[in-house]
């Protein structure tokens, strides 16, 4: 059995379960013997001064986060904080007080799959405004969390297209983090595409290998990170998005592929 056995939850994309509802997943969550929670984030938490971002969204407040950590701990489970700080920043971009903060303001990004993004995604790690935006977010967020790790997202950068300018601002972002006595972990999606960066790495980054198909190399993803010396997950996915049964034997493939290289690696 993995010594970590950690379930995200989408909460900014999807709907934001009540206070009540988390807890029954709690609940769950210990009954399979998980022992790690994460609420995905990219706007759906109460941050003072940027309601416009929220108000929508019936987002989870600081109390309640509070209620969780406390919840999660008398089940033995810790819960993460997870907030996206790069890329995923499309709900406060697209907002005329934040757009100034985008690195393509008026959208345009090719993603690698050939696809257009209409709206700005990514913060524009050139402007001040970005980490300043960045580090007042955790600030506020990150006491309400009684776990060591932090997840700062960073995947999926589709405007960043110099390795160096994503570099700099992760590590600036993890500086952040570190502030506050905890551990950065990040996915690992970027560096894998420019895997000069790997070794590169500060030794106390948590690497988060994701992939959702039946054939992702996680055997190759692994071993670059194992390699270099950081510490990482396998983080498959159940393939249950956008569809109404979900891709059972893609899940099992995926699941399958990332047990067996997170074991050897």
């Amino acid at each position: 059995m993995f010594e970590t056995r950690g379930y995200m939850l989408d909460i900014s994309r999807d709907r934001v379960p009540t206070l009540r509802t988390l807890r029954l997943i709690v609940d769950l969550l210990a009954n399979f013997r998980y022992n790690q929670f994460q609420l995905y984030t990219e706007h759906t938490f109460a941050y003072t001064g940027h309601e416009t971002v929220w108000e929508e969204a019936d987002p989870l407040t600081a109390a309640e986060v509070r209620k969780l950590d406390a919840y999660c701990r008398m089940q033995g489970i810790e819960l993460v904080a997870n907030q996206n700080t790069f890329g995923h920043m499309e709900r406060w971009l697209t907002l005329p007080k934040y757009n100034g903060l985008a690195k393509f303001p008026k959208g345009g990004a090719m993603t690698p799959w050939g696809t257009i993004k209409k709206d700005p995604t990514t913060l524009d790690p050139a402007n001040p405004g970005s980490l300043a935006l960045v580090e007042g977010l955790l600030d506020e967020l990150l006491p309400n969390f009684s776990a060591p790790l932090v997840n700062i997202g960073c995947d999926e950068t589709f405007e960043i297209s110099d390795p160096e300018e994503y570099l700099g601002f992760l590590l600036q972002v993890c500086e952040i983090v570190r502030k506050h006595g905890k551990r950065p972990m990040f996915w690992g999606d970027i560096v894998l595409k420019h895997p000069e960066l790997i070794g590169r790495l500060p030794k106390d980054l948590v690497a988060l290998d994701w992939g959702y198909e039946g054939n992702h190399p996680f055997e190759r993803e692994c071993a670059a990170f194992a390699a270099s010396g950081l510490d990482f997950y396998v983080c498959p996915g159940t393939s249950s998005w956008r569809s109404l049964g979900g891709r059972v034997e893609n899940m099992r493939e995926n699941l399958e592929a990332a047990e067996a290289a997170g074991r050897r690696f």
